[in-house]
């Protein structure tokens, strides 16, 4: 079994953006909600990868005691120039509201909606972070999945439905799934699958039993017990897979780089 980490692919990627001679024109605008850990933890290695390659930021919080015009009014006149990342969820009602404050070319993870229909045309330079995370490790491997059945684990605007593009750009033959489908149902789309990636954040919604030994295992969850796969795989179980920690997750900050530094030269 070969471990897909994260770490091998990482070096090549920060060499790609060290070399890039738009890196100095960059600065970020995090943006968050101060009380909340999973942010807190995200944000972190973003902050940690901005300060490595010297690039400027700055950080704004919500004030959920404060009215939405004014967190929406301080957001708008603090993120005016810098390449954006949100920090969600805010937990708040009016959240998609800030997303759509953002111009398209600060958007380094691809989340307003003209840099979500420029993806769904079908450009893969919009990849959200974790999915173009997702594209480096099949890259870096030589992981082919034209041809091969992929079964998608996830639905959502930033992993799931952006994964499904993947596939599809890359002429595999997709079969979307999430949490919703029966466990009968996943479990025979499973068994027949030859690629599986995992993007619901909710672990063992497939049965150790429906894995076998010719399958690569994709896994972009996260949470404290490890990953979406929900166990540590023996190395006769599978082809390979990401390891959580220490696979997709490694590379999402330096691909929100990447990501800025693309925006940057098509400005």
């Amino acid at each position: 079994m070969i471990i897909l980490s994260g770490k091998e692919v990482k070096p090549s990627l920060l060499a790609l953006a060290c070399s890039d001679s738009n890196l100095p024109k960059l600065s970020f605008y995090l943006y968050s909600d101060k009380d909340s850990f999973p942010s807190f933890y995200y944000l972190k290695g973003i902050k940690k990868i901005l300060t490595e390659l010297n690039i400027p930021f700055t950080e704004g919080f919500l004030d959920k005691n404060d009215k939405e015009e004014n967190n929406l009014a301080r957001f708008k006149e603090e993120e005016k120039g810098k390449y954006v990342i949100v920090a969600r969820p805010l937990g708040i009602s009016y959240e998609d509201k800030f997303l759509s404050l953002i111009d398209p070319s600060y958007d380094p993870d691809m989340m307003t909606t003209i840099n979500k229909g420029k993806l769904y045309s079908g450009d893969l330079n919009y990849l959200p972070a974790t999915a173009k995370s997702v594209k480096e490790i099949l890259k870096f491997f030589k992981l082919d999945i034209a041809s091969k059945k992929c079964l998608v684990l996830g639905r959502s605007l930033t992993v799931g439905l952006p994964l499904a593009e993947l596939v599809n750009k890359g002429n595999g033959l997709l079969v979307l799934a999430h949490s919703k489908v029966s466990s009968v149902m996943l479990n025979k789309e499973a068994k027949e699958a030859d690629f599986i990636f995992l993007a619901t954040g909710k672990p063992s919604l497939i049965s150790r039993e429906s894995f076998n030994p010719q399958q690569v295992v994709i896994d972009c969850g996260f949470s404290k017990g490890g990953g979406d796969l929900g166990f540590v795989p023996n190395d006769d179980e599978l082809s390979s897979y990401t390891p959580v920690p220490g696979g997709v997750g490694v590379l999402t900050s330096i691909c929100l780089i990447l990501n800025a530094l693309f925006l940057e030269k098509n400005h």
